[in-house]
């Protein structure tokens, strides 16, 4: 079938779980036989040197300037184009969908996060604040216009019911472990580290894994950390950093190819993720491809993350917002070997058995389906 994938967050311009998401989904469904393409945009930024070599191999994507200028050619596109499903991945890209009015395309939702209480994280809203409860209207009400919706985790499908969405099927987020595979070379002689792979912004805590460094440098000779990402919180992040005086740095925005190589270099992958203003962690993109690189991950326990990790076996759970927690569990995984290697490779065998994108794709194809039956499509579907 002939499938867009709408996003506004898309490699070069946009790094983050849904970015990965939709990467990995196109990438699965070329090789399923059908024919994904994305609409996306440049964010506004000039035209990346590397935008042609970010789209997945035979898959087609669309970069208009910015996101009101998504909003302007999707109608006419999605008509012209005679896609089976519009697939829009978050709730900025399903404020599209009443744009696509007269084509036969179904019309598919995946519910990433709670997209108000995200905003009020970042914002500082209050519940009573008047965008905040502009912003729960909207959801409620542009939520009709899918065919059918699909939720990353237990939270995202609770949340999607309380918000009136009635068609919805859960399918956690997955990761392609033939691309995310662990280092073959030995790792003896390096300073241990650590990396926090996460965007700058409230809900991923990052000041709790900057503070915890303080107590892990004492105790673990020449350990560093690295914080990749970018996001409004990187000055008051890194002049933390500064304040705890241990080897902290910030790479900034990395690639695909180069995340893969750090995660396969690190001795420990934190996701120290809280809960602010109603938002939490989904089934993090990001834990699942550090797990299948076969790397150790200590995490919070809230929202998805209970759903992908079980704590001493394939990682580590600790409380959200405890500095002094994220250390001791740290600490003893880069003071025992055997308990590293151990929880290592079990993740990986976790991510391979139950978050593979061989069989999450075919799931949402299902999802594909069963919308464009509901619809009354017909054309390229079988």
């Amino acid at each position: 079938m002939k499938v867009l994938l709408v996003t506004s967050m898309f490699p070069p311009y946009f790094g983050g779980g849904i970015s990965s998401h939709v990467v990995s989904l196109a990438t699965r469904l070329r090789a399923s036989g059908h024919e994904p393409w994305v609409l996306t945009s440049r964010r506004g930024k000039p035209v990346a040197a590397d935008e042609v070599a970010q789209a997945p191999p035979g898959v087609r994507v669309v970069y208009a300037r910015d996101f009101l200028s998504m909003a302007t050619r999707i109608g006419r596109f999605v008509r012209s184009e005679g896609f089976d499903v519009v697939h829009m991945h978050a709730f900025n890209a399903m404020g599209l969908a009443p744009l696509c009015h007269g084509g036969r395309a179904a019309i598919v939702f995946t519910l990433h996060s709670d997209s108000a209480n995200y905003l009020a994280s970042v914002r500082g809203w209050t519940r009573g604040h008047p965008l905040y409860r502009l912003f729960l209207r909207y959801e409620r009400s542009i939520v009709r216009f899918a065919d059918a919706t699909i939720a990353v985790s237990n939270r995202m499908e609770e949340y999607g019911r309380r918000i009136g969405i009635r068609r919805i099927v859960r399918i956690p987020n997955a990761v392609d472990p033939d691309y995310w595979t662990p280092s073959v070379g030995p790792r003896d002689g390096r300073p241990p580290t650590i990396l926090v792979p996460r965007m700058h912004v409230p809900k991923n805590g990052i000041e709790y894994a900057i503070e915890a460094m303080g107590a892990i440098a004492g105790r673990a000779r020449g350990a560093r950390m690295l914080v990749t990402g970018d996001g409004p919180l990187r000055p008051r992040l890194e002049a933390a950093a500064r304040r705890v005086g241990a080897d902290i740095t910030f790479p900034g925005h990395v690639s695909q190819a180069e995340l893969r190589s750090l995660y396969r270099d690190v001795d420990l992958v934190l996701i120290p993720s809280v809960t602010t203003s109603g938002t939490q962690e989904n089934t993090s993109i990001a834990a699942l491809e550090a797990m299948a690189c076969g790397r150790p991950v200590v995490a919070t326990d809230i929202g998805g993350l209970p759903e992908v990790i079980r704590s001493g076996v394939d990682g580590i759970l600790v409380a959200e917002k405890d500095p002094n927690a994220i250390a001791e569990a740290a600490l003893a995984v880069l003071t025992d070997g055997q308990l590293a290697q151990r929880l290592g490779e079990e993740a990986r065998r976790q991510v391979v058995r139950e978050f593979s994108t061989s069989a999450w794709a075919e799931r949402v194809v299902d999802v594909y389906r069963a919308a464009i039956r509901d619809r009354g499509s017909v054309g390229s579907a079988a």
